[in-house]
Parts: structure tokens; C-alpha cells; sequence
């Protein structure tokens, strides 16, 4: 089972457009399903929420592998699991709750790290579809 899990902005969109972001691109490198934290949208027949990012993890129980500009992986080198959930923090960042098995940078021109989290779900998942071909 492949899950794509973010933080909401709160703040840059409204829930219906950011939860769009998401979803029309996972749907296409193979996600299986998508989580949002916190549980604040009123989207509940659309998305997945859990209260916490430690709760969604308790979920699922799959490696986990965060996404972020200080990853140890370099997407190029890195070999993705079968089952796995890739978190993503929201673009102001803060530190997530949890260990991740993971952690995955995706290399920009400039390498600040200044990628919406949909964006790099994208760019990580597109990988993954690649590699597992």
C-alpha cells in the first residue's frame, strides 16, 4: 500500500482547492490513498483525516519516509519499498512528531527547499512510478 500524507496550510487555499492539489496527481503515480492532518477540512466523504500526525503513522503502520529539503537520501540513489507512506510537512515547515525509517530531499536548482509539499509528493511519487516499472 502506497499512502501520500500532508499537513494542511491553513491559510494559502481553501480545503476543497488544496485538497485538489493533492489528489489529481497522486492519482495518476499509483497512491493508493491520502491522508491530511489536522482533521479540520469538513471533507470527510472526500479525504482521509486524523487529529495527529502520530495517530495517521499508528494507522497505518507502514516505513515511513518524510519528505524535506535536509533529507539523508538523495531522491536519485534512493530504492522506494513497496509499502510505504511518504509524509509531507507544510511549507512553513516545523518539526513532525514522528521518526521516520526515511528521510528524502528532492534537488532543486537552488536547493532551498521551497517546494509546496504537493509538489514534492509529486516529484517523489513519479520516482517511485519510474523505478518500479
Amino acid at each position: 500500500m502506497v499512502v501520500v500524507a500532508g499537513i494542511w496550510e491553513q491559510g494559502w487555499f481553501d480545503f476543497q482547492t488544496e485538497l485538489n492539489l493533492w489528489q489529481f496527481p497522486m492519482r495518476e503515480l499509483g497512491v493508493d490513498e491520502i491522508a491530511m492532518v489536522p482533521a479540520i477540512s469538513g471533507l470527510n466523504n472526500k479525504v482521509r483525516e486524523f487529529h495527529s500526525v502520530d495517530e495517521l503513522v499508528q494507522h497505518y503502520g507502514l516505513p515511513i519516509i518524510v519528505g524535506t529539503e535536509n533529507g539523508e537520501s538523495s531522491l536519485q540513489d534512493f530504492k522506494h519499498p513497496k509499502d510505504a507512506l511518504y509524509l509531507f510537512n507544510r511549507t512553513s515547515g516545523g518539526e513532525l512528531s514522528v521518526k521516520p525509517d526515511y528521510t528524502l530531499r528532492v534537488e532543486t536548482h537552488l536547493n532551498k527547499g521551497l517546494l509546496w509539499g504537493h509538489q514534492a509528493a509529486s516529484i517523489i511519487l513519479y520516482d517511485r512510478l519510474k523505478k518500479w516499472q
